[in-house]
């Protein structure tokens, strides 16, 4: 399974962590716990509008069709009206079905190791075929938020479809690594899917 993934960082300028050096190392990790993961998009907005958000996010999904959307920092409670901490609410307005369990199993993963985990306000859903996960800022927290759910990714990839390899045509120009990629249009591969539980189950 090969999964098509794009990472968007959110910093504010005020923030002394470098929101590049959070995203390779978001990178780095979910690399590590993730087998075929192909990053296509690294993006770093800082202070961006809610508009600018949504508005990638719908490329990502519709046009450039990844597969899994990782955002980074702006989830934090903040004044309202304010244009600090808008993440949460730019996914929401791009999504078409909530994962309310993702989140949640996140937090109550992470806030053993940082109590400032229950401040998070980030949420996970689905648009078409693309699962879009916020994680908050900073490495030590955006590291354990992924811990608590990289090993269950690969099943929701399977579920909604995603992950499928993509159709190379003849007029398309071929990339590196995509020499082999089939439709991503396809239906949920029930032979994978069932592979994926055994090797599951064999682990636990």
């Amino acid at each position: 399974m090969v999964i098509r993934c794009g990472f968007l960082a959110v910093a504010d300028s005020t923030e002394s962590v470098d929101a590049d050096e959070v995203l390779v190392d978001v990178e780095r990790r979910l690399a590590g716990a993730l087998e075929g993961l192909l990053p296509l998009h690294s993006r770093v907005y800082r202070e961006p509008p809610r508009y600018q958000l949504e508005e990638t996010l719908r490329r990502w999904c519709d046009e450039e069709e990844l597969d899994l959307i990782l955002t980074v920092g702006g989830t934090f409670p903040a004044p309202g009206p304010s244009a600090a901490e808008i993440v949460p609410e730019a996914t929401i307005a791009v999504l078409e079905r909530l994962m309310p369990s993702l989140p949640e199993t996140m937090r109550a993963k992470a806030v053993a190791k940082d109590p400032t985990a229950m401040l998070d306000r980030g949420v996970a859903g689905i648009r078409g075929r693309t699962l879009i996960i916020n994680l908050p800022g900073g490495q030590a927290l955006t590291g354990a938020f992924l811990e608590g759910i990289s090993g269950v990714i690969p099943a929701v990839m399977a579920r909604i479809g995603a992950g499928d390899e993509q159709t190379v045509t003849a007029d398309a120009p071929v990339e590196p690594g995509q020499e082999n990629m089939k439709s991503r249009s396809g239906a949920l591969d029930k032979e994978e899917f069932a592979a994926f539980l055994q090797r599951r189950q064999k682990s636990e």
